[in-house]
Formats: structure tokens, C-alpha cells, sequence
């Protein structure tokens, strides 16, 4: 008999190896037993593999521990802000919350039994990542209560793995205590109020931890990437719309940076820089502000970022693409992560309809030849 849950473990990282090896990864797999303890161990023994793979890509073969020193190890992977230095591989990116990048497991409602319950609902039970909610204890503890409560709604066994601990809710302004299923999350100090002598030493030790890998700076950043100039999977735009014969915004400025997005989704993916000269040199952004006719500067670029994608590629492909501002050099930029098309070729509005594109080594390139087109469709999705 089908179990009323399952679980699944996702995986969303960006590994720059080289100019011309960024390799994007879109994991996702599903665990069911009708037994469900044992789809959940098995989920959690993925996602310790997973973690394992993160500490042999920076050179810590030794692997996983806890979950609090993996925090400490992964931390460009792994602290919440507004802007996070990613580590991937040997090299590090910098990016926002909207990318979402981490390893996390998720409980999977099939079978409701409550009315507020709909089938397809997700539990975060645990993850380690960029999101914000990898580590709100709050946010875990509910989910983890929906667990345990389908485990004794329908009398599933629960193995070993049922736990207690006092969690203090800062939105209650008290203690209370919680019954979940175990998970690697540690809940030490999370069981008092702030004031507790033992508890604030003990915030204070990890925070100290947290602050030295803060300042411990790798020098493989972005910049490095752009110092390794254009390559198959890295290309540099100077503006956004701006039209440096004219003065004013050109919608054909708009449209090649559209055929590079396109050609990155219908190939292995890239990085798109906007801001940047062809020998990679930063210029900013300030050519396409000054359009901005008296709206915040970024507000107005990010709004004609989002027009473009919907005008020349649809935004059927946006969670394909995710950009962001980055200060290089004292300039502002704005970097475009494009993530390869999985299942469907990708076409562009150009001036006489639509057009297809790929990257190579050289630059971008357009198929016009339905031979060719087809050859290259079947080759690169019918697998």
C-alpha cells in the first residue's frame, strides 16, 4: 500500500571549473516506501552523500561530521545574507538568496488528512544552503511537527528516530517543547531565551567561528573568473540597452543580449556580465542608469532586464535565468546566470521571426539550416 508521504532530496549548485567548464546542477529524487521511515532514511543518506561530494570539491575528503561543522566548513555555500560568497570547486560566486542554491531534504504530502492539506504539499525538514530557510529553527520545527504528526495519524512506525527537545519560540516569548523524527540539525541553545549565560556563550562561540570564516577570503572570486576572460561559457556585454552610437536606449542592444541568454539556454549554460568591456575591464553600468529618466537607478535596470526576457524569450524560461548586481572594481555590474534548457530548444524573437542559437567556442551562433537544426535538437534533448 502507498505510504501518505514521501520525501525528496533537492539539489541546485553552480561549479565553475573553468572559462569553459561551468557545470550547473538541477538534482531532484523522490524516496517512497510503504514503509516511510525508510524512504526518510534513505533521503537522509543522499543528502549526506551530497554534503560528502561539497567537502572533496574543497579539498576535505575526510567528509561530514555534524551538521553544525558542515555549516562552518560550507560557509560561503551556506550563510544566509543578502549577497554570499558560494564556494564551487576551488573558485567562489557571489550570490543572492534568489538562487536558492543548497541540498535539502523535503517531506511530500500524498494523501491529506486534513482540510488545510492539499496533495503535493512540501515539508523542509532539513538543507544546508543559500535560502534563509535552511536555517530558521522556527520554520524547521513546524515542519517537522507536520511529520510527526502524519507518523502517528497513521501509525507509522517511527523507528528510533523520535526525539524531544525544549525549542524557545521568539514569537511566543517562551519555551515549549517539541516531539519530532531526529534530522542532522542541532538544536543546541535554541532551547532558552536570550540572557541565559550558557546559551549566549554558547551563540557567541559559533558566531566567532562563523566571523573568522567571514574574513577568510579566497582569492578565486568572480574576479577571477572575469581575469580568465570569455570562453565558451562566459561572455561580456557593455550595457544592458544602452546604445553607444545613438545615446539611447536600443531595443537591438536588448536583443543581443537576448541571443546570448538564448545561446547559453540551448547549450551548457553560462555567465552573462553586463558592465563590462571585451577585455573584461569594468565600465559599470552607469551608461544604462542614465536612463533611468529619475527612478532608482537599479529598480529601473532590473525592470528592463525582466522586459527583455519576457519580450524576446518568454517568461516561460526564467527560472532558467537569475541575475544579480555585483561591485567589481568600484563599479557596479550585473551578472546573468544562465542554467542549460533540460528538455526543449529555446528560441529568440528576432527581427523576422524566431531564431535559434547555440554557443561555441567562438562566440554565438545561429542554425538556420532545418537540417542542421533538427540534428542538433535530436543530439542535444532526445537522450
Amino acid at each position: 500500500m502507498k505510504a501518505a508521504i514521501h520525501y525528496v532530496v533537492k539539489v541546485k549548485l553552480i561549479r565553475y571549473e573553468t572559462k569553459d567548464e561551468i557545470n550547473f546542477i538541477d538534482f531532484e529524487k523522490s524516496f517512497e516506501n510503504e514503509n516511510p521511515i525508510k524512504a526518510r532514511e534513505e533521503a537522509f543518506k543522499e543528502y549526506e552523500e551530497w554534503i560528502n561530494d561539497l567537502y572533496t570539491g574543497i579539498g576535505r575528503p575526510s567528509g561530514y561530521v555534524s551538521d553544525r561543522q558542515a555549516r562552518i566548513d560550507l560557509k560561503r555555500l551556506t550563510t544566509p545574507s543578502e549577497k554570499h560568497n558560494v564556494q564551487v570547486d576551488e573558485n567562489m560566486m557571489n550570490f543572492d538568496d534568489s538562487f536558492g542554491y543548497g541540498i535539502a531534504v523535503y517531506l511530500v504530502v500524498d494523501k491529506p488528512y486534513e482540510e488545510d492539506q492539499q496533495e503535493g504539499d512540501e515539508y523542509l525538514l532539513h538543507g544546508i544552503g543559500t535560502s534563509y530557510k535552511y536555517n530558521d529553527a522556527l520554520e524547521i520545527s513546524d515542519a517537522l511537527n507536520n511529520e510527526i504528526l502524519y507518523y502517528e495519524h497513521y501509525e507509522y512506525d517511527k523507528g528510533n528516530y523520535e526525539r524531544r527537545t525544549n525549542f524557545y519560540d521568539w514569537f511566543l516569548g517562551d519555551t515549549e517543547e517539541i516531539s519530532f523524527l531526529e534530522t542532522p540539525f542541532d538544536w543546541t541553545g535554541l532551547d532558552v531565551k536570550s540572557g541565559d549565560e550558557m546559551a549566549e556563550l554558547e551563540f557567541k562561540n559559533f558566531a566567532a567561528e562563523f566571523e573568522k570564516y567571514e574574513n577568510d577570503k579566497n582569492p578565486n572570486t568572480i574576479e577571477k573568473i572575469v581575469e580568465n576572460g570569455e570562453g565558451n561559457q562566459v561572455e561580456f556585454k557593455p550595457a544592458l540597452l544602452y546604445n553607444f552610437k545613438t545615446g539611447k536606449a536600443g531595443i537591438g542592444v536588448k536583443g543581443k543580449i537576448a541571443t546570448a541568454i538564448c545561446a547559453f539556454l540551448n547549450a551548457n549554460g553560462g555567465l552573462l556580465f553586463i558592465g563590462l568591456n571585451d577585455d573584461g575591464a569594468p565600465q559599470g553600468l552607469e551608461y544604462d542608469f542614465s536612463l533611468a529618466a529619475g527612478k532608482k537607478p537599479k529598480d529601473f535596470f532590473q525592470n528592463e532586464f525582466d522586459q527583455m526576457i519576457e519580450h524576446f524569450l518568454t517568461f516561460a524560461v526564467k527560472s532558467n535565468i537569475t541575475g544579480q548586481f555585483y561591485e567589481l572594481g568600484g563599479k557596479d555590474i550585473f551578472i546573468i546566470s544562465v542554467e542549460p534548457s533540460k528538455n526543449r530548444a529555446i528560441f529568440v524573437k528576432g527581427q523576422n521571426g524566431k531564431e535559434f542559437w547555440i554557443r561555441g567556442n567562438a562566440g554565438n551562433r545561429q542554425l538556420t539550416d532545418i537540417e542542421e537544426l533538427a540534428n542538433y535538437c535530436i543530439d542535444r534533448w532526445n537522450k
